[in-house]
């Protein structure tokens, strides 16, 4: 049997590494699920009705914080999809990452938050928490979430520790829209969102455009669609790419310098 040559043997190992090109696929919306956390006075819990097909979901309570949680860890994706609001009021649409189920009632919960208020209002929610309550602003944000916060919390991206009546976690707001930071959205305008999110960086795009990147250490889990006292939110058209794992720098000059060294030994046998 004649043997393959050593530097074409690492030369296929190298063409390995080099990712394929992704292909996105059509997200199944059917087969998610409906979390919402404890209702309180006025604020009960979201409902969430999936279109036949599976293709879309629309929400339609004005409740407490609500989420419709997917059927896929989120680390190494980039999933695109559509959201648009019937209006009749100005508070939260967004999205949840890292999120895992279960979450609304663990106190070791550990997720991004990414939501958008279309009006700034301070509002205090009362029992079960007996805070101040806080001021949601008008805009695009990242947060971090722990624990199990309260309204008050989500809804001014704040801290109430047990001791001031709040909960065993906290909202903590990571950084705002580049451009949409202090700007709301529109009724019955329609937005295609982008995420792509890795175990240390997570990028959100808004209608074509890197609204927050924030880098840090974050857990995987699943992507969630999340509203708070806002009804009539529908997410729609939603897809999903795995991205391939790129090796580091390192990697490739590693192989290349073995490539190099191989050609080397070839070319002395040759002259030999």
């Amino acid at each position: 049997m004649k043997r393959q040559n050593p530097s074409l043997r690492l030369a296929c190992a190298l063409v390995t590494l080099v990712p394929a090109a992704a292909v996105a696929a059509p997200v199944n919306l059917a087969t998610w699920t409906a979390e919402s956390y404890p209702a309180v006075s006025g604020f009960g819990a979201g409902v969430w009705n999936v279109a036949p097909g599976g293709a879309s979901v629309f929400q339609s309570v004005n409740g407490q914080p609500t989420l419709f949680v997917g059927d896929f860890n989120a680390f190494g994706s980039d999933v695109r999809g559509k959201i648009k609001s019937a209006g009749g009021d100005d508070d939260y649409v967004g999205f949840a990452i890292g999120y895992r189920n279960g979450d609304t009632g663990n106190a070791t919960a550990n997720y991004l938050l990414i939501d958008w208020k279309q009006g700034t209002q301070a509002y205090d929610f009362g029992t079960p928490a007996s805070t101040p309550g806080s001021t949601a602003y008008r805009g695009l944000a990242v947060s971090r979430v722990t624990g199990i916060p309260t309204a008050d919390d989500f809804w001014g991206h704040v801290d109430f520790s047990a001791a001031q009546g709040g909960g065993t976690g906290g909202v903590t707001e990571m950084a705002r829209g580049t451009t949409l930071g202090d700007a709301g959205w529109v009724d019955n305008r329609e937005y295609e969102f982008r995420f792509i999110f890795q175990p240390n960086n997570l990028k959100v795009y808004v209608d074509g455009s890197l609204e927050l990147d924030v880098s840090g250490s974050f857990a995987d889990g699943r992507l969630a669609f999340y509203n708070f006292s806002q009804a009539a939110v529908t997410y729609s058209a939603f897809t999903l790419d795995r991205i391939p794992v790129v090796p580091e720098p390192e990697t490739y000059a590693l192989m290349l310098a073995g490539l190099g060294a191989l050609g080397a030994v070839a070319r002395r046998r040759r002259s030999a």
